[in-house]
């Protein structure tokens, strides 16, 4: 299933693809790394789940948010 802009991506902070999308092209965010350390933006620095296999092993993580904004999908 392809995730879209209402995918949870983050569970424990409630973040959407879409708001992390917009945030990750705000800041001009290279590394999923980069979005952890951000104590504005809360997202990734709980379960770390999300990190990059997803909080359901699918996938659906900080990672993947990245690469697809670097590719012009989101």
């Amino acid at each position: 299933m392809m995730p879209d802009r209402d995918t949870i991506i983050c569970h424990c902070h409630d973040v959407t693809l879409g708001e992390l999308a917009d945030y990750i092209k705000a800041k001009k965010i290279q590394k999923w790394q980069e979005i952890v350390e951000d104590k504005e933006f809360l997202c990734g620095d709980t379960c770390e789940k999300c990190h990059e296999e997803g909080y359901n092993n699918d996938g659906h993580s900080l990672a993947m948010a990245v690469g697809m904004v670097k590719r012009g999908y989101l």
